[in-house]
């Protein structure tokens, strides 16, 4: 087996080998059979195309019918669990013998037994890497990637196919009908240039920073002119429309004139998207340095984009280790210098950084920067849903409103002098902001009649706040050790009217439900995601989704709708986010990437979208119908806490550590 065949031709035996036993399966009333499938009875003729021999066992047999006795000539290492054990005889039967002899094919006769000393999905990974090398000599260059699909498809369907429950075990149509999925695959990605020489596609090819001006603008809520913020930013897209893992390495010419000095790093996943933003500090700090070219100017800065596919374990544990990846890159260009023309060797490219004159104002940048010292420490954002302001709170006891269409800061309140404001929320409706604060008071801010209201709700610092849609009604929970949620009716001089008890520590989140808002969920450091319902004192009427002990504590939660089925999403510290259907009360999906805590997650409101935000200083944005990854955004400001999104539009709101950033999402 696997005697050096290249893969067409092996691939031509699998196929016809599954084509020739679904004749005996499909095309007789009862079916055929076989019962004694290994590699001495299929026979190749001149071609190289498959026949089944030795039918003199084949048998007419209604599913789960069972021998008394072996009959002879089988051979042990093709013949299914259910039959050594008990002797039953189904339409299954053949589609083990076969996946067995498929394994062999694929990994040879001995090697196929990995299988069973690790999990499957490394099986296939580590058997897939292997095929990438062997297809890098043996095809040319464009189809590589394309090949190494359908050989990983054809491995996961080998892999069922020896299911120990014969039930799962996929039938001989079923089989066919997803080896032409691959070929339909591999047809679309040569036809459309998916597999191209280039492991990225890169976009733009110049990098155009729009010069930076001051202009005063006169916001709603303070009445004064205030400066817009002036720093110039550029998205910077790597699409890998691939089927392998490529890292890459960005380095600027002129390091200094940018916010990102150090080089930038990260592995952009097959068939997804990794956008970084590249920013230009402000004229007024840094007035000694001189500004990129214009786009008629020649010469002047550039970026040097560096990017090599990835076998299944490279760069696997390096996160953001800047030496890994540095000595990883180091080596690959020692590599790409020794033996040029490689299909796996590194690639570069020029990216020329130019200075054009800024888009008219009003109109909306595709990507945005706050990165000025009141801009930073970032611990919460909340967008108003029908005037132009973000709202944020942050580490050093600030809250602060900005416009962003101008990304101006409008509006301030230092609450407590250098203690975390953790939350703050707009009250359309009643033309309000409410913000709890750290010694578990909560304020209340009238911005049309700047009236001020306070009262204590907690005995020490407010950790959440969600507001209901219709009602006067708000939930909040602090560090306080009862752990309670408390409900606010500020309809009735903000009386607490319920409080909530059963979590063991300290609450982390809580968000109505959008569908029943009179329903909420709760997530917590005990481990634990709790439905409760506002109109019932019934403890049985909660519902309590408990992570298993690797998903470790809960950051983070929010709703979604699947298939017309409601589902909720919590962002971990184990660097996941769980996907749980609320009708089954069950755990269904993980979304696994991330290389750090879990902090922010929420649903697009516009768009099938669902965007999970980390301490490893990246948005990830998935799919919520299929759960695959569609881009990963690196706005290179550190951390990220939280995220908003702008009513009616596909921009999104960003706050991290070292700054607040805005950027429009596309539809997948």
């Amino acid at each position: 087996m696997n005697s050096g065949l290249d893969w067409r031709t092996l691939y031509g035996i699998i196929k016809g080998m599954f084509e020739g036993v679904r004749y005996l399966h499909d095309e007789f009333n009862p079916p055929y059979y076989h019962l004694n499938i290994k590699p001495s009875n299929i026979l190749m003729d001149e071609k190289m195309m498959p026949k089944i021999g030795d039918t003199g066992l084949d048998r007419i047999f209604d599913t789960g019918s069972t021998y008394r006795s072996w009959p002879r000539g089988m051979t042990i290492a093709y013949l299914p669990p259910e039959f050594i054990n008990a002797q039953i005889i189904s339409n299954k039967f053949d589609v083990f013998s076969l996946g067995i002899i498929m394994l062999q094919l694929l990994t040879g006769r001995k090697k196929y037994l990995e299988l069973y000393d690790m999990p499957s999905q490394e099986f296939i990974d580590l058997t897939q890497e292997r095929w990438r090398k062997r297809l890098h000599k043996t095809v040319k260059g464009t189809s590589v990637t394309g090949y190494c699909q359908q050989v990983k498809q054809c491995l996961k369907i080998a892999v069922n196919c020896v299911d120990v429950n014969r039930h799962k075990r996929p039938s001989m149509a079923e089989i066919i009908h997803m080896l032409e999925e691959t070929e339909q695959c591999l047809t679309s990605q040569l036809q459309l240039g998916l597999a191209s020489d280039q492991l990225l596609d890169v976009s733009p090819l110049e990098l155009s920073f729009p010069s930076a001006v001051s202009l005063e603008v006169v916001p709603i809520i303070t009445k004064k002119k205030v400066a817009m913020a002036s720093t110039s930013c550029c998205p910077l897209q790597l699409q890998n429309k691939g089927d392998d893992r490529v890292a890459f390495k960005l380095v600027a010419s002129n390091p200094k004139r940018y916010l990102t000095k150090k080089p930038l790093y990260g592995i952009v996943p097959p068939r997804c998207a990794y956008t970084l933003t590249l920013t230009m500090p402000s004229k007024q700090k840094h007035k000694q340095q001189q500004p990129p070219p214009t786009s008629s100017d020649n010469g002047g800065d550039f970026f040097t984009l560096c990017s090599i596919m990835l076998g299944a374990y490279d760069l696997l544990d390096a996160a953001k280790d800047s030496i890994k990846y540095d000595d990883f890159f180091k080596k690959a260009k020692e590599s790409t210098a020794s033996t040029a023309g490689e299909d796996d060797a590194m690639q570069e490219v020029m990216l020329k950084a130019i200075c054009d004159p800024p888009a008219d104002q009003g109109t909306s940048c595709r990507s945005e920067v706050i990165s000025t010292p009141d801009a930073q420490q970032v611990s919460s954002i909340d967008v108003h849903p029908t005037e132009p302001w973000i709202m944020t709170t942050n580490h050093v006891g600030s809250l602060r409103v900005w416009d962003y269409r101008t990304m101006a800061a409008l509006n301030s309140f230092q609450l407590v002098p250098y203690e975390p404001v953790h939350v703050a929320k707009f009250v359309a409706r009643e033309k309000s902001i409410i913000a709890g604060d750290p010694d578990g008071g909560i304020l209340v801010y009238n911005y049309e009649n700047e009236d001020v209201h306070s009262f204590d709700a907690h005995d020490s610092c407010i950790t959440t706040l969600a507001v209901h849609a219709t009602s006067p009604l708000m939930l909040s929970s602090s560090e306080d050790d009862d752990h309670l949620i408390k409900l606010w009716d500020w309809g009735n001089d903000w009386r607490c009217t319920r409080e909530f008890g059963g979590h063991t520590e300290r609450v982390t989140q809580v968000t109505f439900n959008p569908e029943n808002n009179d329903s909420f969920a709760s997530a917590s450091c005990d481990g634990t995601v709790k439905i409760w319902s506002i109109c019932s004192d019934d403890p049985s009427t909660v519902i309590t989704l408990k992570l298993d002990g690797y998903a470790r504590r809960p950051l983070c939660v929010d709703y979604f709708t699947r298939h017309k089925r409601q589902h909720v999403i919590m962002g971990c510290e184990d660097k996941m986010a769980q996907i749980w259907a609320l009708g089954i009360k069950g755990h269904v999906d993980m979304l696994e990437g991330h290389e750090d805590h879990i902090t922010a997650v929420k649903l697009h409101p516009e768009l099938p979208l669902l965007m999970t935000g980390s301490l490893d200083g990246t948005v990830r944005i998935w799919d919520s119908t299929t759960y695959t990854p569609e881009n990963i955004i690196a706005f290179n400001l550190g951390e990220v806490y939280a995220f908003g999104c702008i009513k009616g539009s596909t921009r999104i709101v960003v706050g991290c550590r070292q700054g607040i950033a805005t950027m429009e999402l596309s539809s997948p």
